[in-house]
């Protein structure tokens, strides 16, 4: 239903979950406006009304005590209330007088992981129909290096079947921390016989799921892919019909791929040669109706692009691409486009990063953020002074965060919107109020089935504007309103789904969704693959016209080198996932603070002995680019390699990102090497406290 008159409202409402990306349906009930209860809809057939730790705290967010519910700006050093007319209208003023003096592009736009497809494009309208191609958003440090990777082999980032999947395999992820609908799906589909194989340098909470474990060293992943890619060709456990047919480049990948055999993938990676091999035939028995969930875990390396690309030949050399129980390609539903009119205004404009790193930039149409820190320090490649920032908190949770700090306090206009007043909220001119996932109504998409469906607005505050009533009415102030002719954000979800056929109001009332398009698997035999040859692409002439190897060359981590050895003694890896938490978000929320107040130094019993520590000491950490005090927490033997350490990120009070590198990163896409971090360790008095040097 469509609410029209929040204040009185008394109903139930069937809507989605937005404190992680994976949208669960739940059921808001309201009385006399005010939300009184959330649960999780029973009825919906894949979630089944479960929700996690974070779906349970809904109701803490939105009713805060500490959100932002008024504009404020910032007056010397203290923060003045202003109305939401006037804060606009000095924004507009000041992006106008930057423009002129700078130019469009030295205007940026910073999206958060906070929003998805729909609300990020009304972002990119904005900024396209104003003339700067520099949109940022946390894509350059999370997720797109493993999407854009798989992209390259098989055409698409696809879904994992795990309803008919006879073997999972989690590759460097841990769903019951990150995404716990998908965690129930693997729950369920292991009850239903299928095999679970977790590789992951930690034994995190999820291998108590998995059927077997390996643990792998971090940044090795291409080099035992490419050992099971060769165990597989040798023994001709590979689905020859659909290489030969369905593939190119199947002979360059078997020559290199003998490189890689028994002994030097066991030394490489840490894992056994009879464990490599039991994993390698366990796929292959398994196949075709094998499926991966590879998480941020791989990407993070300074050679995360090209492993990924390896793991994404395994399933497509044994014939589990887009077949059932392997992984499905989704078919995206046809929409009015919210960008294809006005990008034109900046195809000869590439935003900062693009030449450096032009694989990212295809993906996404984004710049790079890390390179966004050189253009606001340094005026390279050119200058970039002002900056509107909406759902995102990069001095947590990108790295280096000393240098993202002071280059976002040297910026002459930095507007932030947001719930609360973060630690990049503090460093803006103007922080204005927006609006939570239950005060807007966006579009959103399933992919098992393939569904478009409506979340539902419930609440509404003054001054916290939506997306589109923010994006559309500072576009009016600077002389770009045409581009944003839509009354609301009701009249422009009608328009972009108007190709359907479908009202909005009819859409509204398909709690689960309206399926646009039954799946068809094999979709290659009457369409092929979504790739420049139409084929799964061992190799590829697209990379290759960048200057990059065609094959997935295996190239050994920094830290492997030998370079780093003499100064550092452990290896640090960044940014576990903690299931309270989506990253930096919910921290205030006090009973989930509560549970997890602080992070921990995560080391192994031997090395923990070896430096004398006890578990609870306090600690000295570190890196290349700076220090931070932390507490110890020692863990199982099996849970952690030795030399590994592991501190979780998104905490305020002990920000790891202080000590990450944002110079070591991958040649192809530009990651940052956060999950293998040369470090030292020194035991500290109590006295110093957990702080960031």
């Amino acid at each position: 239903m469509l609410i029209k008159n929040y204040s009185e409202a008394n109903c139930s409402v069937k809507t989605f979950c937005r404190m992680c990306s994976y949208r669960c349906p739940i059921v808001v009930y309201i009385e006399q406006g005010k939300i009184k209860k959330i649960t999780g809809d029973k009825d919906h057939p894949v979630t089944k009304g479960r929700l996690c730790v974070k779906g349970s705290a809904i109701l803490d967010l939105v009713y805060s005590p500490a959100r932002l519910l008024k504009p404020l700006k910032k007056v010397g050093e203290r923060w003045q209330e202003i109305d939401l007319e006037i804060a606009l209208q000095e924004i507009s003023q000041k992006i106008l007088s930057i423009k002129e003096k700078y130019g469009a592009k030295s205007i940026g736009v910073w999206k958060g992981e906070s929003l998805d497809p729909t609300q990020s494009d009304i972002c990119r309208r904005f900024a396209f129909a104003f003339g700067t191609p520099n949109i940022f958003s946390n894509d350059t440090v999370c997720a797109v290096s493993k999407q854009a990777a798989i992209k390259s082999v098989i055409g698409g980032y696809p879904t994992p079947d795990f309803q008919a999947a006879k073997c999972i395999v989690v590759w460097g992820a841990n769903p019951r921390a990150s995404h716990f609908p998908l965690y129930n799906e693997i729950k369920d589909a292991r009850k239903r016989g299928a095999k679970v194989l977790l590789i992951d340098p930690r034994k995190s909470s999820f291998a108590k799921i998995a059927d077997l474990y390996f643990p792998i060293k971090p940044g090795t992943d291409g080099a035992l892919a490419w050992g099971i890619i060769n165990i597989i060709i040798e023994n001709k456990w590979y689905d020859q019909a659909f290489v030969e047919e369905h593939t190119i480049g199947f002979e360059e990948l078997a020559q290199y791929a003998r490189k890689f055999n028994l002994r030097y993938v066991a030394e490489e990676t840490g894992i056994s040669q009879d464990d490599i091999y039991k994993i390698s035939k366990t796929i292959a028995e398994s196949a075709p109706h094998v499926t991966y969930r590879v998480g941020v875990g791989p990407e993070q390396h300074d050679n995360g692009f090209n492993n990924i690309r390896a793991i994404a030949c395994i399933g497509a050399l044994c014939g589990c691409t887009d077949r059932p129980g392997g992984d499905r390609l989704e078919e995206p539903p046809a929409l009015n486009s919210l960008v294809a009119d006005v990008r034109g205004n900046v195809e000869k404009e590439k935003p900062i990063g693009a030449e450096e790193y032009p694989v990212f930039y295809d993906h996404r149409w984004e710049g790079r953020s890390i390179k966004a820190m050189d253009a606001m320090l340094e005026n390279d490649p050119y200058p970039l002074r002002g900056l509107i920032l909406t759902g995102a908190n990069p001095v947590i949770t990108n790295p280096n965060s000393d240098k993202v700090e002071k280059a976002l306090k040297s910026l002459d206009l930095f507007v932030v919107r947001d719930l609360f007043m973060t630690e990049t909220a503090k460093l803006a001119d103007y922080v204005l109020p927006a609006a939570s996932f239950l005060e807007r109504s966006e579009l959103i998409r399933g992919v098992m089935p393939q569904t478009i469906s409506l979340t539902k607005k419930v609440l509404e505050f003054d001054s916290c504007q939506n997306e589109y009533q923010f994006w559309s009415s500072l576009a009016k102030k600077v002389g770009i309103g045409q581009h944003f002719p839509w009354k609301d954000e009701d009249e422009l979800n009608r328009w972009i789904i108007e190709p359907l056929g479908l009202s909005l109001e009819e859409l509204a009332q398909k709690a689960e969704g309206y399926i646009y398009k039954a799946y068809n698997y094999e979709k290659f035999y009457k369409n092929g693959f979504n790739t420049p040859s139409g084929k799964v692409e061992f190799t590829s002439d697209y990379l290759a016209k960048y200057g990059y190897e065609k094959l997935p060359v295996y190239r050994p981590a920094h830290y492997l080198s030998g370079k780093n050895k003499a100064h550092y003694k452990f290896i640090l890896i960044t940014g576990a996932r903690e299931a309270r938490f989506n990253n930096s978000c919910y921290h205030n929320i006090p009973r989930l603070k509560k549970a997890v107040p602080m992070p921990l130094l995560e080391i192994h019993p031997a090395d923990a002995a070896n430096l004398q520590l006890a578990d609870g000491d306090l600690v000295e950490v570190t890196s290349a680019k700076g220090s931070l005090n932390i507490r110890v927490s020692i863990v199982e033997q099996d849970e952690i390699l030795r030399g590994f350490l592991q501190i979780t990120h998104g905490f305020d009070e002990v920000n790891v990102n202080r000590i990450t590198p944002d110079d070591i990163l991958d040649p192809v896409i530009g990651f940052p090497a956060l999950k293998s971090v040369p470090v030292n360790v020194t035991k500290i008095p109590e006295d110093a406290g957990c702080h960031q040097l």
